[in-house]
């Protein structure tokens, strides 16, 4: 039973990341060069500030995906203990690398030769990839805020459930200091 729900979520992490990725290329606005009548080829300011808008976009829809992730991984298996742990960093991770896969593959590619076939006034996109790879870790850092969440939800509902279940012991009677006596009119 653990070894299919553990294969059924790096399936939904496939698919998951898969989706990502396709959402990934389609949102992403990539600059473009501008083959000029000399065939020198320039890009704008505004441009070379979005060269890294494939990196946001992508960290954006795996803050997404990472925490649907998270929780299904602790629907799934939030009563297996810090197993849960390394099954949404692992999806989430395994999800990630579909996303780029799958980005890339649909996504433009080939720059050097495309701009190299450009003639005057042809608009070139750059390809669709990641500048660096800290984009990737933030699938799995949003994948364990869930779980951590609500691990400490539930730890702090556990412990009022123990709270209020647990006997309460009757008030010990002690004698009044003075030395009298203690009688049920006194209570």
């Amino acid at each position: 039973m653990l070894l299919r729900r553990i294969v059924l979520l790096l399936g939904v992490s496939v698919v998951l990341g898969g989706l990502s990725g396709l959402v990934w290329n389609a949102s992403t606005r990539l600059p473009t060069y501008t083959i000029a009548s000399d065939g020198s080829a320039s890009i704008t300011e505004r441009g070379l500030a979005g060269v890294f808008s494939s990196d946001a976009g992508y960290c954006l829809t795996g803050l997404v995906a990472g925490l649907l992730l998270g929780l299904v991984t602790w629907w799934w298996f939030g009563r297996r203990g810090a197993l849960v742990v390394p099954l949404a960093a692992v999806s989430a991770l395994l999800a990630s690398l579909v996303c780029w896969w799958i980005g890339v593959l649909v996504g433009p590619d080939g720059f050097a030769v495309r701009i190299s076939g450009a003639r005057a006034g042809d608009v070139v996109p750059i390809d669709l990839a990641l500048r660096s790879w800290t984009p990737v870790l933030v699938w799995p850092f949003a994948a364990l805020l869930p779980v951590l969440v609500m691990s400490l939800l539930g730890w702090d509902a556990a412990e009022r459930r123990a709270r209020s279940s647990r006997p309460v012991a009757p008030a010990e009677v002690t004698a009044p200091r003075d030395g009298s006596q203690v009688t049920d009119r006194d209570h």
